[in-house]
């Protein structure tokens, strides 16, 4: 099959949980020998390889990922939405895939798939891997929401009134979804609830590599201090801050200076901040340390080196990625359960969980590793035994490669049909 990616991001740009998933599984697919082709933004290119095939990094994206410009907005956004719209015609032109796979689309609008779906009906697939669908895109956001100062109030009031006019005027296409692939149930529960047809849509999980991951080599790092790891985006809604007050609460709460935390990640700039306020005022500067994140290659070694992996989440994650290579490493995940994580962490039996936001409540499950010798060996035993079985990549594969080839089948025949006819005219 000749496999069309349609993806807001592509590593090695921004090489998130889900841009990871879409990597891994282009570039198993392309092994198996499919002709693979990625139409992406163009953010990060200078990261790019020089010697990438079938790459195109050429989509804008509709803002800035960090603060929002409102100018681009009134002085460039039309332009490029009508380039990425002419970028994606001419790539299924020259490329002329049998199948286009939708995979992220958050920053990108929707009326990339809107007219993937006209080019090419029937053949256009989706793997849902968050909640991209069910939110308003970032120029409604900015719009709608109230001025962060009050001295903003009148010129965002002002230029608001003018920006509603230029989205009034714009169609907001609605996606048929007819081919459709959901990372968890509780991500399709979730769209279905928010209005979306997807009713039919196959659940496929994400998976894990477990062959770059390996459990021996970190059972050492449980007789000194336990070290506890966060990796991930530094936001809001990950719930860092919780774990910061957890490690507050052992440490000048219950004197238990017995716990090492690094927090491995990058994100928005004034919530890092704050987190490192929170770690000045605890007096937690040799307990707590900030790590810059390393490349996907490095992941395993970071992980050998800690014994806990603590995965605080606020939001209803779709399915959280980091968990199943932590598990896979033999670490033992300590997390909340919001969204599709419940479909992998399972309290008492292959991890150990807490509500989302209670830093006492993860503060108690540390201290029952530190409490109960044998907990430790036997979750994490139970961790990467789930991640085997469930979890891996290689399912995950054959799963949508199955899926993909029952769409390009059915819609093969039509096609041929059309074909005779023409012919026997």
């Amino acid at each position: 099959m000749r496999i069309l990616f349609l993806s807001n991001f592509f590593p090695p740009a921004r090489p998130g949980g889900y841009t990871q998933w879409c990597h891994e599984v282009a570039e198993h697919l392309q092994k198996r020998g499919h002709t693979i082709g990625v139409l992406t933004s163009r953010h990060e290119q200078a990261k790019a390889l020089p010697d990438e095939q079938n790459i195109y990094r050429l989509l804008h994206l509709e803002g800035d990922l960090i603060y929002y410009r409102p100018l681009h907005f009134f002085t460039k956004w039309k332009k490029q939405h009508r380039e990425n719209l002419a970028f994606l015609e001419q790539i299924v032109k020259d490329f002329a895939p049998d199948l286009l796979f939708v995979w992220g689309m958050w920053a990108l609008s929707r009326a990339l798939p809107a007219l993937a779906e006209q080019l090419l009906p029937g053949r256009v697939v989706y793997y849902l891997s968050d909640y991209w669908p069910s939110t308003q895109n970032m120029h409604t956001t900015y719009w709608e929401a109230p001025p962060n100062h009050w001295y903003m109030r009148f010129p965002k009031g002002a230029l608001r009134f003018v920006a509603s006019q230029i989205l009034a005027h714009e169609k907001h296409p609605i996606l048929r979804f007819e081919n459709a692939i959901c990372v968890s149930n509780a991500l399709k529960r979730h769209l279905i609830v928010a209005g979306l047809p997807l009713e039919h849509a196959r659940v496929i999980h994400g998976g894990t590599d477990v062959e770059r991951f390996k459990e021996e080599g970190n059972e050492h790092l449980l007789d000194g201090p336990l070290r506890l790891l966060y990796a991930g985006q530094i936001a809001q809604h990950k719930g860092v801050h919780t774990a910061i007050e957890a490690i507050a609460k052992l440490v000048n709460g219950h004197g238990n200076g017995n716990v090492q935390l690094t927090i491995m990640g990058t994100g928005h700039p004034g919530y890092e901040s704050c987190l490192r306020h929170m770690v000045a005022a605890e007096g937690l500067h040799d307990v707590v340390h900030f790590r810059a994140p390393v490349t996907r290659e490095e992941i395993p070694v970071v992980l050998r080196e800690h014994s806990v992996l603590i995965f605080p989440s606020i939001y209803e994650e779709p399915l959280a990625r980091m968990t199943q290579e932590a598990m896979a490493s033999a670490l033992i995940v300590i997390g909340t359960t919001t969204g599709g994580t419940a479909e992998i962490l399972r309290d008492g039996q292959n991890g150990l969980t807490f509500p989302a936001g209670d830093s006492d409540a993860l503060a108690w499950q540390i201290q029952r590793l530190l409490l109960e010798p044998g907990l430790a060996a036997r979750l994490a035993a139970a961790g990467r035994q789930s991640v085997l079985e469930y979890f891996n990549l290689e399912r995950m594969v054959n799963e949508i490669e199955t899926y993909l080839q029952a769409v390009a089948e059915r819609n093969a025949l039509p096609r041929l049909a059309r074909t005779v006819q023409h012919s026997g005219r």
